[in-house]
């Protein structure tokens, strides 16, 4: 059995949710879906992994695919959806530079943290099945 990760359980996972919320609603194509890609848009996979983590099923492979989806198609250089529309779009903050560059910084830093929390432990036994560090002690 897998263990089930909720908002109560994560608060970065609670406030990465909490800073999603405060973009467009997931019906708004011209943010969400620019390319009209429907079901491959990057707001219907953000949507599939919400519905998961909210619904009370989300793993920790379902944290880390939300997290890297918010580093791919909302991070900071990212070539899906610019800073610039993202605070352009935060809802109540009217078009604020500093907001969308915040946001951008604050949406990376949390989605990094829980990609690391949750991935970090796969890849470090994929490449290094030993202790942490251990390679470096290599003679």
């Amino acid at each position: 059995m897998r263990d089930i990760i909720t908002l109560a359980d994560d608060p970065d996972l609670a406030h990465l949710v909490d800073l999603i919320d405060i973009l467009p609603n997931p019906d708004v194509a011209s943010f969400w879906d620019p390319k009209g890609e429907g079901n491959y848009s990057i707001g219907a996979k953000i949507k599939s992994d919400l519905t998961t983590i909210l619904g009370g099923e989300g793993s920790a492979s379902d944290v880390d695919y939300f997290a890297v989806h918010v580093l791919k198609y909302l991070g900071r250089g990212n070539g899906y959806i610019s800073e610039e529309k993202i605070g352009k779009n935060l809802t109540a903050l009217q078009g604020l530079p500093a907001a969308g560059h915040a946001w951008i910084e604050d949406a990376t830093r949390t989605a990094w943290i829980l990609v690391t929390r949750y991935s970090l432990p796969r890849w470090r036994l994929s490449r290094h099945p030993s202790e942490a560090g251990a390679a470096w002690l290599k003679p």
